[in-house]
């Protein structure tokens, strides 16, 4: 399960860092798409998501994917913390997003956090 959720972060991460404006038509509607200011902070979510998931992807290679976690909890960690701050930024803005779109960015960062705590929390310890 972490591999899918690392690599689903590497994927969300890749597609914020190449796709900027088509990724942010469908974040924050199309009149947000174009702003220079918008399209630098999905790059800046991009490149941290990726790196963060590719890191974990790296981890568990080392670890031969048996769920240890010596190497893999802190970079869970680090995705269950960006995460639950992007959730707090996002309860911070609520009453500025789009009306349609601001549940579910709220619920896609709360969720991305419990699941990152869940399965950075579930991990067997290798000792």
């Amino acid at each position: 399960m972490a591999r899918y959720y690392a690599g689903g972060r590497v994927g969300i991460g890749l597609l914020l860092l190449l796709f900027p404006r088509r990724m942010a038509k469908g974040l924050w509607g199309a009149t947000a798409a174009g702003s220079p200011a918008v399209m630098f902070f999905s790059r800046l979510v991009g490149a941290r998501d990726a790196i963060i998931g590719a890191g974990t992807l790296a981890a568990l290679q080392q670890e031969g994917g048996s769920g240890a976690s010596a190497g893999v909890r802190p970079w869970m960690s680090y995705g269950a913390a960006a995460d639950a701050f992007d959730a707090v930024a996002t309860l911070l803005a609520y009453r500025h997003l789009p009306k349609r779109k601001r549940f579910a960015l709220l619920s896609m960062a709360a969720g991305g956090a419990a699941t990152g705590g869940y399965l950075m929390t579930s991990m067997v310890d290798d000792a």
